[in-house]
This record gives structure tokens, sequence and C-alpha cells, in this order.
């Protein structure tokens, strides 16, 4: 019993030892793994084999991916998670990626649409691809589409076609305007090309033709309404002005006037007051106003302030047109008076004898003041800027015989003299033309008399142009708003300074009064060169084909002659076409220069023509002649080097407003006059020692008379051509000066008859060429004769042969 109790106990140990090592065995399957029946543990797979079973586990469009043991879960293509994760093990959703934001997927001129998942390009309008794929694995190639040929249609009739990137534009031909209004389109079938009607004026006076949709209306300029006030008006139906001015206050603002024009309007600012902008006139008040000048002057009276209130007015000043307007003149005596009044009261702040000077790229200013009743030694100031000074007595400056504070102030204006002029004469002359030489000054001092002072002010003025004119101190009226000379006097004058004396204090300049010619005898004077000129070229184009056809007077005379002649030839045939062709600046001034070189050329070969003629007569002795090379070398080289020189030192000088030749104001008319003088006096030397020694040859018997008589002919001929030639440029300086209107015309008539000149001295008084004339036209006269009767006898002779034949 004990034995069987026993061996029991042993199996029931023995299975629950089964059981327990059983149960130890599956435990030992871990995570991802399960146990089979064969007691092992393999890999679990998490993910499945669908893709439902996949989004359960990961989430929304994932993709599971299995591991040994594990997995992870990513986004598929074209998806992404909220946090950015590649890999995730938890359910997450991914959204989709917009891949067209912020990269360049598809390509140039190619437009990217995204789709879930991923996205597609496609070519731009007016570009074709030149790939068949457009997904997201291949970029897309566009290219521009020629819409111009391969649509030839494409802007329709009366329209040319222009190829332009993704797109091309239509152009309505000459006489055609698109029904869009606009001048391009590229829809033929939104807008096409008609007629354009306003070719053919079908609007009336003041009014313009305008397109709008095809169709054509007339509407009135701006400035202009129809009869009944409207702006739109049938064809040919004219617009009338519109007076803006009647309601001048609306339209102009206060302080003003208005004065209607046809078609506009303009406003004037009162006396005392000044537009806004510094011009004298305007037409929109919004823009502008009418103020007082001194509003817009600095209430502090530092030089500093002054300074930016006269570059300001000058900047002002400098863009008004019309200088000779009445409104004009007011600004410039408005703007001297404040910067008077505003100067000398800065003077007033200085210490006793200070002396302070302040210079700008506008204007130069230099006060001075004395305090408590103390004048100095020499009781004279003087004060200077660069060109200019000024010298007053203290007791004209402080104007009684007690004072706190006597202060002088001298200003030069840098830039004054250019925008002022000088439009209004002193006198009131039309035939007085006057010049600003100097700069603008204007002399202030604290005593307010200075109408009349006991002791008169002395202004010494540098010359910033050469004056050959009557020259004369001034000062400017604000009163009248012109220059005048009462009070004021020259004391001395040369090229370089000027001065004067004026009994009253104001505002200064030197004037140069120039005479001007009048509208009639300009005239007159334009005729005269214009026929003598053409009878010049006409006698100098028959002398240059004497000199060289006529063998028998060949010489080195004849080929100085020649040069001669064509010289001045083409020096008076440039002067005709080119010397009032002011508009283009260096046009003008290449002509001055030309012309400069072709009339010196003129005088060096005169001048050669002395050297050969005091050859002429030493030739006697055995002397040589001038060779050709050297002649030409002089001739031509010589001129060219004058103008050369001239042209580096002083370019400017070349073509003036007026006409394209020498500057004479500042001048530079000597570069050719100081050549022209040396030439004259050497060949006035040249030409007494000639005489001198043709007379003491005549006065001895010499065999060789006929070769003497031959020399003295030659030598008198070139005398009186060197005297008409130098001649016509004395007359041409003195008829510069005033009040030689009779110069004008001698040095017109002589000048421009130079050709004829030189045609009779040396051909017409050449009995050799005469000679040659009288045979040339005797050879003509029988080239006629035998022409004709060659002409007879041709003709008798067909005649009777025909008669003869008819006969037979």
């Amino acid at each position: 019993m004990e034995t069987r109790h026993s061996f029991q106990c042993l199996v029931a140990i023995c299975f629950h030892s089964v059981i327990i090592l059983s149960i130890t065995e599956a435990k030992q399957c871990g995570n991802g793994f399960y146990h089979v029946s064969n007691r092992t543990c393999i890999d679990d797979n998490e993910c499945g084999d669908t893709q439902s079973i996949s989004n359960a586990r990961c989430g929304a469009n994932t993709e599971c991916h299995n591991t040994f043991g594990s997995f992870y879960c990513t986004c598929r293509k074209g998806y992404i998670t909220q946090a950015g994760n590649a890999n995730f093990t938890t359910m997450t959703n991914c959204h989709d990626i917009n891949e067209c934001f912020g990269n360049d997927q598809c390509g140039l001129n190619a437009a990217c649409t995204n789709t879930q998942g991923g996205f597609t390009c496609t070519c731009k309008k007016g570009f074709a691809s030149t790939t068949e794929q457009h997904d997201s694995t291949h970029k897309t190639t566009c290219q521009d589409i020629n819409e111009c040929s391969d649509q030839p249609d494409a802007c329709g009739h009366n329209a040319s076609c222009e190829n332009t990137r993704g797109s091309f534009n239509c152009t309505c031909h000459r006489g055609f305007v698109a029904t869009n209004g606009r001048h391009t389109f590229n829809n033929k079938t939104a807008t096409q090309c008609k007629a354009d009607l306003c070719l053919f004026r079908i609007c009336g006076p003041n009014t313009e033709c305008r397109h709008k949709a095809g169709r054509f209306y007339c509407e009135c300029s701006e400035g202009f309404s129809s009869a009944s006030g409207g702006t739109r008006v049938t064809m040919r139906a004219p617009c009338v002005d519109d007076n803006e001015c009647l309601d001048a206050v609306k339209v102009c603002g206060p302080h003003s006037s208005c004065n209607n024009t046809v078609g506009s309007f303009s406003c004037t600012c009162d006396e005392g007051f000044v537009s806004a902008n510094g011009e004298p006139s305007y037409t929109n008040k919004s823009e502008t106003h009418c103020q007082d000048l001194a509003s817009v002057v600095p209430k502090t009276s530092s030089l500093e302030d002054i300074n930016l209130f006269a570059d300001r007015s000058f900047a002002s000043l400098s863009k008004i047109q019309n200088r000779n307007s009445t409104e004009y003149h007011m600004l410039i005596s408005n703007f001297l008076e404040l910067m008077e009044k505003y100067t000398i009261q800065a003077a007033r702040n200085l210490q006793h004898k200070e002396l302070k000077h302040f210079t700008t790229s506008d204007l130069e200013v230099v006060i001075q003041a004395i305090r408590n009743n103390t004048i100095p030694k020499d009781g004279r100031v003087k004060l200077a800027t660069a060109k200019n000074s000024m010298v007053i007595g203290w007791n004209t400056v402080a104007g009684k015989e007690s004072f706190d504070v006597a202060a002088a102030a001298l200003i030069s204006y840098k830039q004054l003299d250019s925008i002022m002029g000088a439009s209004l004469s002193d006198d009131g002359s039309k035939e007085t033309e006057l010049d600003l030489i100097s700069e603008v000054v204007t002399a202030a001092v604290t005593n307010t008399d200075t109408e009349s002072l006991d002791e008169p002010v002395n202004l010494t003025f540098e010359n910033n142009k050469y004056h050959n004119g009557t020259v004369k101190c001034v000062y400017w009226d604000s009163l009248a708003n012109a220059w005048s000379v009462r009070g004021c006097k020259v004391d001395s004058t040369n090229r370089t300074y000027t001065m004067c004396s004026c009994t009253h204090l104001s505002s200064f300049a030197v004037l140069m009064a120039l005479h001007k010619i009048k509208e009639s005898d300009s005239y007159k004077l334009h005729v005269i060169t214009t026929v003598g000129i053409t009878l010049s070229l006409i006698c100098l184009f028959v002398s240059i084909l004497t000199f060289i056809l006529c063998r028998s007077i060949k010489s080195v005379r004849t080929t100085i002659h020649t040069h001669l002649c064509v010289s001045l030839f083409l020096a008076e045939l440039l002067f005709l076409i080119g010397i009032s062709r002011t508009a283009n600046k260096t046009g003008c001034a290449l002509i001055a220069g030309f012309l400069h070189y072709l009339f010196l050329a003129c005088f060096a070969w005169m001048l050669l023509e002395g050297v050969q003629l005091y050859l002429m007569v030493v030739k006697v002795f055995n002397a040589k002649s001038l060779r050709s090379k050297y002649m030409l070398l002089f001739g031509y080289g010589f001129p060219l080097v004058v103008v050369g020189i001239a042209a580096v030192a002083y370019s400017r000088g070349y073509g003036t407003d007026k006409y394209c030749w020498l500057d004479l104001n500042s001048g530079f008319v000597w570069a050719f006059l100081a050549p022209v003088c040396i030439i004259i006096l050497v060949n006035a030397g040249f030409f007494i020692i000639t005489v001198w020694r043709l007379v003491d040859k005549f006065s001895s018997l010499n065999p060789d008379m006929n070769e003497l008589k031959k020399i003295r002919a030659f030598t008198f001929t070139a005398i009186a051509q060197l005297c008409l030639l130098g001649c016509t440029w004395v007359f041409g300086m003195l008829h510069f000066q005033e009040g030689t209107i009779a110069m004008a015309y001698i040095f017109t008539i002589v000048n421009s008859l130079q050709g004829a000149f030189i045609f009779i001295l040396h051909c017409l008084f050449n009995k050799q060429v005469r000679d040659e004339y009288i045979k040339f036209f005797i050879s003509v006269c029988h080239m006629k004769k035998a022409s004709k009767y060659s002409e007879f006898s041709t003709s008798s002779t067909q005649g009777l042969k025909s008669t003869r034949e008819t006969g037979m």
C-alpha cells in the first residue's frame, strides 16, 4: 500500500514537471514572435499582407515595413507626417506634400500642379513641351511657340505680327488703328484693325480725334469747349476757347491776377509777391500760390542762411525761360533788395573793426563794422572780393555823427550775370544791344539815406569778357526794373578792369553797348553778301581753270595764284553755306575752325607771293625761285599749326550763338588777326625792297628791260592784291564798333568781292591771259562755223544723192 502510494506521488510529480516545463518554454517567445507546434518561436508579421492591415497598424497614407521581431512605418511617396518624422511605430496619419510650393519642379516656362501624393507639369501659355512625360520623374522642357509663323492669320487683316517670348504682338499698319484703342493687341477675335479716320482730319479747329472701342469721335482740346459747353463735338465742328479767368480767385488764388490765353491761362503774382515755385507765372494753384517774398527769407541773418536763400533763388531764376518779361525783372529787384537788407543786418552783429569774408559757389560776401562813434584814422573802408572791390568813406557808411554801429557790405554774385543779362537797354534804344561783362555786385551800408551821397563810392570790376564796344557803369533801378547809368560814370577802363564812380548805392555792374544793325540793313547786307560771294566763286573758278590750262603763263607765280584761288574758293563757299549754321554747336565750331584755316591759308600763299616777287628781282643776279614742296609745306602747314595751337588753347573760341566764326568778346579773334597782321607787315617789307630795287634798276641802262617791266607789273598787282585782301579785315574790325554801319557795308562789299578782284588783277590785267582768252573764243567760234558748214555740206550731199537715185 505504501509502495503504491509512493509510485502515484512520483507520477504526479513528473506530470507537473512536464506542465511547468511546457509553460516555461512557451513564455520564452517574446513580442514579435509566436510559438508553433514544435515549440519554436517564429517572427510575427505585424504589417499583414494587405494595405488595409498596414493602414490599420500605421495610419492613413502610410506603408508598414516588417522587421525581425518588430516593424516600423513610413509615409507613402508624396506624403509626410505632421512632425516631419521619417520612421514611426505608432498610429500616425500622413498628409499630402505640396511639391509645387517653393520648388522648381517642372523647369523653365512650365507650371506645376499639385496632386495627392505627387504633381504634374504643364507648359505655360505660349510655350510647348518637347518631352512626352510630364510627371514628377521628368522635368518638362517648354519652348516658345512662334505664333507669327505657326499661325499666319494670328493678327487678322491690316496688321503685322511680332513674336515675343510666350506671346506675340499685333500692330496695325499705317493708316489703321486697333478697335481696342491701344497701339498693340494679341487677340484678333476681340480686336481688329480698322481704317484710321483721324488721318483724314475729320475734326474741326481746336479739337482732337480720339478712338474708343473701334469708334472715332471728336473732342475739344484742353482749354476749349463746344458752343454748348460740352467736350464732344460733331465732325468738322469747331471748339471755342474757355475763359478760365472768369473766376480769377478760384483759378489763381489770392494776391494774383489771371490772364486768359488761347487754350490756356496764366496766373501772375501781384507786386511784392512771388509764386512758391519761384516762377513768375503759373497755371495750377493747387501746386503753387503767391506769397510775400520776404516770407521765404530766413528770419535769422546769418551768412549761411542768406546763402541758402540765394542758392534757392538762383535755382528758381535759372528755370525761367522768358527773361525779358516784367515779372522776371520784378523778381530780380525783390531778390536784390532782400539780399541787401539781410546782409547788412548780419553785418550789424560784428564787433568793432571785425571783417568777415564768406564765399560759396554762388556768391561772395565781405562785411565789416565799426562801433561806438569810433572811426579809423584812414576814414575809409575797402571791401574786396576775388574780382571786385569797393572803397567808401566811413562817414558815408554811418550817415550821422553819433552811431552805435556802422556797417558796410559788398556782395558779388557769381551766377547772376549769366541768368540776369541786359535785355532792357538803358536808353530805350532798339539799336543798342547790351551785354554784361562783369559780375553783378551789391553795395550796402547802414546809412538809410543813400540816394545822393556827399562822397561818391568807387567800385572796381574785373571784366569777364573782352570788350570792343562802349563800356558803361550801371546800377539796377528797382523802380524801373532796368539798368540805368544815372549817377554812375566810368573813371577808367582797359581790357582787364573797369573803375566806376557812383553817387548812390545799389546793385551795380559793367555793361558793354554794341551797335545793333537794323533789320532793313541786315537784309541788304545779306543780299550783298550772297550776290558778291556768288560772283567771286564764279571768278575764282575761272581763274583756277586759267592758271591750270594756260601753258603760256606757267610759272612759280601762277602756281601760287592757283593755290591762293583754291583756298579762297573753299573759304568763301564754306562761308556762304555755313556761317549761320549755329543750331549744332559742334558743327558750328568745326565750320569756324575750317574757315580759320582756309583764310589763313590765303594769307600764307600771299606771303609766298611776296617772297617770290623779291626773289624775281634778285633773280636778275642769279638767285633761285621757290621750290614747290617747300611752298606746299608752308602754304598749308603754317595755317594748320596756328589753328591747332588755338584749338588746344581755347577750343570754346570757335563758334558763337550768332555766327560760326571766332569769338570776338573773348579776344580769340586775334588768333586770326595776329598772323594776318604779321604777314601783311612782312609782305609790306618785301614789297618796299622790291619797289626800291626796281626803281634803282630802271634808273640804270639795262638790257633786260622787258623782264624788268614784267616784274614791275607783277609787283604792283601783288601789292594791289595785298591791299585789297588786307583792307577787308581792317574794315571788319571797324565794323564791330559802335555807330559804324557804313563800315559794315564797306566790309561786306569788299570782302564778298575778293574773288572778283583777284580775277581782274591776275587775269584781265595780264596781257598773256587776255591773248589766251581771245584765242579760246576765236577757236570756239571757228568750231561753231565749221560745225554748221559740215552740217550744211552733209545735208546737201545727201539731197543730191537722193535726187540722182530718183532720176535713175
